[in-house]
C-alpha cells in the first residue's frame, strides 16, 4: 500500500473492483504540485494490471495543440477503430492527425472517443489515466469530459489529476466527481523522511520541513539535501517556498549535467508528448541523439517509457524549460521547427508554432503556405486544425488588413468546431487590425451570431444596428443579412414587435439587393406566422420548401430548426414533425451534436401538441443534456422550457418545479425572458390540471403580460390565452375570461389555425353557462376544428369542459360519455392530475368510481425513454449508441431496465408493439 495513502488507495480500488462488474465511473484527484496525485494513480493502476491502461499527460508547451493529448491516448488502440461507426471513426483519424482529415463537428471526436472506449471494453475493463489535465489541449480535454459524462455500464474508469490552482481544467470537468489530495499525516511524513529523503536532517531541521511542507511528499523527498547544514534562521518564521524549492533543487540538478544532456532535455521538454521517430528527429536535427539522455537517466530525472524517454515528474520537466536561457530555449525551438520543415497539415501546424516560439519574425511566405493548409480542401479538414492553422497564419502575417482575414478565417473555423469563446476572442483581436469595413462588418456579424448561441442576444443587436447603416452603403445584401441576423436576436429575446419591424426592412433590402438570401426570408416567415400575416407567412412558408428539404448547412443558424419552428407557428404539426424528425436523424447519423439540442428542442414541443408525450419528454431532456455538454446556453434554456410544459402536464409536480426554477434562472442570466415566460406558462398547466385555480391565474398572467409588453399573442410555442381563459371561468371571473376569449379569437382569425380556434371556441362555450344550445354548439365546433390536427390533449380538454357543463345542467347520461373518453384520452396520455379531476366528475355524474391508472412508459427514466424510443425505429444496439451518443453496453444496460419495468414486454418486438400502441391516438366520435 502507498505510504499514507490507504484511504485514497481503497476509494479508487473500488472504482477498479466496479469496472470488473461492468460497471464505470470517473474521478478528478486535484492537489498541489508534488502532493501524490501521479504517484496515487500509479499506485492503483499497479493494481489493475488485468485492466486495458490507457494514460496520457498534459504537458504545458503542448496545451494550445488540438487534439495532441487524445492521440497520445488512444495511439495504443487505433486497430480498434473499426469496430466503431465509420463517421465517427473518419472524425477520430482526422482530428488525431492519424489519417485524411474529415470535415466534422468537433463533439463528433467526443462521441467517437466514447464509442472506442465502449469498443474496447466489450473486450477487457478499461482504466484511463490523464495526468496534469490542467494542461491538457482543451479540445483533447473536451472530448474526454464528454466521453466520460456518458459512460455508463461498460467497465472504464477515468482517473483525471490536476493541480487545484488550475480552475479552467475543473471546470470543464464539472461535472465529475472530485476530491482533493492532501498532504501526509505526521507519521507518515517522518517515515517517508526516513525511507526516502536525500540527505540526513537535524531535529531542528526536520521539524521546520515537516511543518512547512505540510505533508507534500515530493518535498519531503528532494528537500533534505537542501536544507541539511543549511544556516537559514529557522526562527525567522518565514515560510518555505515548496513550488520554488523544488524547482530550483530540479534545477541545479540539471545544471550538474553534461551540457549535451541538458541540450537534450530542452529538446524533450520543448517536443512534449511526441512518438519515439519524432524526439529522434529533433534530437538528430540539434547534432544529438537518446544517447545524450543517458546521463539525465542515471541522474533520476528522465525515465525510460514505451515511446523513449519521459521526465520523471513534470516540475522536472517546468525546471529544465524554466530555467534555460531565452536563446537556448529559441534555440530548442528553431531546431524542432527545422525537423517538421517541409510538413503538411496537420504537422504544419505544429512547424508553424514552433517556429514562432523561436522568435521568427513575420515572414509572408510562411503565412500564405499555412493560410493555404486552412483553405484548400475547407471539406475535408478539421474544424479545430484549420483554425489553428489560421491562427499560426495571421501570427506570421505584419498589421494589417491581411492580418484581420487570416483571423476571420481562424474564427468562422472554431465557430464551426463548436468552441464559441475562443472565437469570440480571436474575433475581438481581428477587429483590432482590420482596416477595410466589408471586413469589419463580417466580424461583428459573426461577433453577433456567437453572442447569440453563447446567450447574449442583447449586445448582439447592438453590435449589429451600429454596423447596419456602414454595411448599407456599401453592400444591400450584407446589410440585409444583418438585419436577419438582428430580427433573429429580438425572437431570441421574445421581442415580436421589433422582430416584426427588422424583418420587413432586411427582405426589402434583399429585394433591392436582387437577392435570395433564403435565411432572410425564412426569418421573416417566422416572424409572420408568429404574429402578423398568417396567410402570408404560409405562402412564403411553401415558397421555401425545396431549401427546407435540404438545407445549406452553411447557413449561420439552423435552417431545419427554423423551418420546425414556421410549420409549429402555423399549426401544421405533422409537417413539423416530418421535417424536426428527418434533420434530427441525420444529425445524429452525422454526430452533429451542437445542431441536435436545437433540433431536439422544438421537436419536443411539437411532440407534446401531437400527444406524444413519451418522446416530448426524451427529446427535450437529451437536449438539455446536450446544450449543456456543448455550451450552448440558449439550447438549455430552450429545452428546460420545454422540458417544464411536458411534465406539468403529466402531473411529474417535483420534476416540473425544478426545471422551471433552472429554466427562470439560465433565462435572468442570459436576458433569454421568453423562454422564462414558456416555464410560467408550464407552471400554469401544471395548476390547472391540480385543480388550483388561483395559483395558475397568477402564473399566467405574468405570461399574459410578458406577452403583451412583446407585442406576441398567443401560440404553440408560447401558450397561455386558453390556460388563463379556463382558470378564470373557474374562479368565476367571467369578465376577465372574455378579455383573454378575446386574445384567442384574434389569434383564430389569422389564417386557418384550427387548434387555437378549437381553443377559443371551446372558451366560447365555457361562457354560456346560461344558455346550452349555445354552449353545446360551441362545444361541438370545437372538437370538430381540434380533429383537423392531431392534438388529442386540447380534444380531451373538450371533452371534460363539455361533460362537465352537462354534468351541472343535470344531462348526467350525455355527461358520462364525454366524461369516459377525456378519461380514456387523459390515461393514455398520462395526464394523471387532469385525469383525477376527470374521474371526480365522473363519479358525480353517475358513473362508476374510477382509480386512474398511469401508463407503463411512465416508470421510465427520460434516458430509458430515449433508448426505447430509438430501438422502436428497428435500429440495433450498435446504430442506438451510435445516435444518442451512448457505449453499447450502456444502451444495453437500459435495455434490461426497461424490459424489468414493463411487464409484458421481454423482447423488442414487444416494446415496439407497446410504443406503437402508445402512439396510436383514440378516434374522434360524433357528439
Amino acid at each position: 500500500m502507498l505510504l499514507g495513502r490507504s484511504a485514497e488507495c481503497a476509494r479508487l480500488l473500488a472504482l477498479i473492483d466496479k469496472a470488473r462488474g461492468g460497471e464505470s465511473g470517473a474521478l478528478l484527484i486535484r492537489g498541489e504540485a508534488g502532493i501524490g496525485k501521479t504517484s496515487l494513480v500509479s499506485h492503483v493502476a499497479a493494481q489493475a494490471a488485468d485492466l486495458l491502461l490507457l494514460s496520457t499527460r498534459g504537458v504545458e508547451v503542448e496545451s494550445d495543440l488540438p487534439y495532441v493529448g487524445l492521440a497520445d491516448l488512444l495511439r495504443p488502440v487505433l486497430t480498434f477503430l473499426d469496430r466503431i461507426p465509420e463517421r465517427q471513426a473518419d472524425a477520430l483519424t482526422g482530428a488525431l492527425a492519424l489519417g485524411p482529415a474529415v470535415a466534422q463537428d468537433r463533439f463528433a471526436v467526443a462521441a467517437g472517443t466514447l464509442s472506442l472506449l465502449g469498443a474496447l471494453a466489450e473486450e477487457n475493463p478499461v482504466l484511463v489515466t490523464v495526468d496534469d489535465a490542467q494542461w491538457l489541449d482543451p479540445y483533447s480535454l473536451d472530448a474526454l469530459a464528454f466521453a466520460t459524462r456518458r459512460l455508463g455500464r461498460e467497465g472504464v474508469v477515468v482517473l483525471f489529476t490536476a493541480r487545484d490552482e488550475q480552475e479552467e481544467a475543473a471546470s470543464r470537468l464539472a461535472s465529475i466527481e472530485t476530491f482533493t489530495l492532501t498532504g501526509l499525516d505526521p507519521e507518515s511524513a517522518h517515515r517517508l523522511i526516513a525511507e526516502e529523503g536525500t540527505a540526513e536532517l537535524t531535529e531542528r531541521e526536520a521539524a521546520r520541513l515537516l511543518t512547512e511542507a505540510r505533508g507534500n511528499p515530493l518535498a519531503l523527498i528532494e528537500l533534505p539535501a537542501l536544507l541539511a547544514g543549511s544556516a537559514d534562521d529557522e526562527d525567522s518564521g518565514a515560510p518555505l517556498p515548496i513550488g520554488e524549492m523544488l524547482a530550483h533543487t530540479f534545477g541545479s540538478a540539471v545544471a550538474r549535467l553534461p551540457s549535451e544532456a541538458q541540450d537534450a532535455m530542452l529538446l524533450l521538454a520543448v517536443l512534449g508528448t511526441r512518438p519515439l521517430a519524432g524526439t529522434e528527429a529533433a534530437l538528430r536535427a540539434h547534432g544529438l541523439s537518446y544517447e545524450s539522455l543517458e546521463a539525465a537517466e542515471a541522474a533520476g530525472l528522465v525515465v525510460e517509457e514505451r515511446d523513449g524517454y519521459a521526465f520523471r515528474h513534470p516540475l522536472v520537466r517546468s525546471a529544465v524549460y524554466h530555467s534555460a536561457t531565452a536563446v537556448r530555449r529559441r534555440r530548442a525551438h528553431h531546431a524542432i521547427a527545422r525537423s517538421l520543415q517541409g510538413a503538411t497539415a496537420p504537422a504544419l501546424e505544429q512547424y508553424a508554432w514552433h517556429l514562432a516560439a523561436s522568435g521568427a519574425e513575420p515572414d509572408e511566405h510562411v503565412a500564405s503556405l499555412l493560410e493555404n493548409a486552412a483553405a484548400g480542401a475547407p471539406e475535408t479538414l478539421a474544424y479545430p486544425l484549420a483554425s489553428r492553422l489560421y491562427e499560426r497564419a495571421a501570427r506570421f502575417t505584419p498589421e494589417g488588413q491581411r492580418k484581420a482575414e487570416r483571423l476571420l478565417g481562424a474564427a468562422r473555423a472554431s465557430q464551426a468546431a463548436g468552441a464559441l469563446n475562443e472565437a469570440a476572442a480571436i474575433l475581438d483581436r481581428a477587429l483590432e487590425h482590420a482596416e477595410q469595413l466589408a471586413t469589419q462588418l463580417d466580424i461583428r456579424q459573426l461577433r453577433c451570431y456567437l453572442d447569440v448561441q453563447r446567450g447574449r442576444p442583447t449586445r448582439s443587436r447592438e453590435l449589429l444596428r451600429s454596423a447596419v447603416d456602414e454595411a448599407e452603403k456599401v453592400d444591400p445584401a450584407l446589410a440585409a443579412v444583418m438585419l436577419g441576423g438582428i430580427a433573429l436576436t429580438e425572437l431570441a429575446i421574445g421581442d415580436l414587435t421589433a422582430a416584426h419591424r427588422t424583418s420587413a426592412t432586411a427582405v426589402e433590402l434583399a429585394d433591392s439587393a436582387h437577392e435570395p438570401l433564403v435565411p432572410v426570408r425564412l426569418l421573416r416567415t417566422l416572424v409572420l406566422l408568429l404574429g402578423g400575416d398568417a396567410e402570408a407567412g404560409r405562402a412564403l412558408l411553401r415558397e421555401l420548401a425545396g431549401p427546407l428539404a435540404s438545407p445549406d448547412p452553411t447557413f449561420p443558424y439552423p435552417v431545419a430548426g427554423v423551418g420546425g419552428l414556421c410549420h409549429l407557428a402555423a399549426e401544421e404539426l405533422d409537417e413539423a414533425h416530418g421535417l424536426l424528425d428527418r434533420a434530427a436523424y441525420t444529425a445524429r447519423g452525422s454526430s452533429a451534436v451542437g445542431l441536435l439540442s436545437h433540433l431536439l428542442g422544438t421537436l419536443s414541443v411539437v411532440e407534446f401538441w401531437r400527444g406524444r408525450w413519451t418522446p416530448s419528454l426524451a427529446s427535450a431532456d437529451e437536449a438539455v443534456r446536450l446544450a449543456e455538454a456543448t455550451g450552448q446556453v440558449i439550447e438549455v434554456s430552450r429545452g428546460l422550457a420545454a422540458l417544464v410544459r411536458t411534465e406539468a402536464a403529466l402531473n411529474r409536480e417535483e420534476d416540473c418545479r425544478r426545471h422551471a426554477a433552472q429554466a427562470m434562472e439560465w433565462a435572468a442570466s442570459t436576458e433569454l425572458q421568453l423562454d422564462a415566460a414558456r416555464a410560467l406558462g408550464g407552471l400554469g398547466l401544471l395548476e390547472l390540471g391540480l385543480g388550483r385555480f388561483e395559483e395558475a391565474v397568477h402564473h399566467l398572467e405574468e405570461v399574459r403580460a410578458f406577452s403583451q409588453r412583446h407585442g406576441r399573442g398567443d401560440g404553440l410555442y408560447l401558450t397561455w390565452a386558453a390556460d388563463l381563459a379556463d382558470a378564470y371561468v373557474h374562479l368565476h371571473r367571467t369578465a376577465e375570461a372574455r378579455e383573454v376569449l378575446d386574445v384567442l379569437e384574434y389569434e383564430a382569425g389569422r389564417g386557418h389555425r384550427p387548434v387555437t380556434a378549437g381553443a377559443a371556441a371551446r372558451c366560447r362555450g365555457l361562457l354560456e353557462p346560461g344558455d346550452p344550445e349555445a354552449a353545446s354548439h360551441h362545444m361541438r365546433r370545437s372538437l370538430a376544428l381540434l380533429s383537423e390536427r392531431p392534438v388529442p390533449f386540447e380534444r380531451g380538454r373538450t371533452e371534460f369542459a363539455w361533460g362537465e357543463q352537462l354534468r351541472r345542467q343535470g344531462r348526467r347520461s350525455e355527461a358520462r360519455r364525454l366524461l369516459e373518453r377525456a378519461l380514456a384520452t387523459f390515461e393514455r396520455l398520462g395526464a394523471t392530475g387532469w385525469a383525477a379531476r376527470v374521474a371526480a366528475e365522473l363519479h358525480a355524474a353517475g358513473g362508476t368510481e374510477v382509480q386512474p391508472e398511469r401508463g407503463p412508459l411512465e416508470r421510465l427514466t427520460p434516458q430509458e425513454l430515449q433508448v426505447a424510443l430509438v430501438v422502436g425505429r428497428g435500429l440495433t444496439n450498435h446504430e442506438v449508441a451510435e445516435r444518442l451518443f451512448l457505449s453499447v453496453k450502456t444502451v444495453e444496460f437500459h435495455l434490461s431496465n426497461i424490459y424489468r419495468k414493463l411487464e409484458g414486454v421481454h423482447r423488442r418486438a414487444q416494446l415496439v408493439r407497446l410504443l406503437a400502441q402508445a402512439a396510436e391516438a383514440p378516434e374522434v366520435s360524433e357528439v
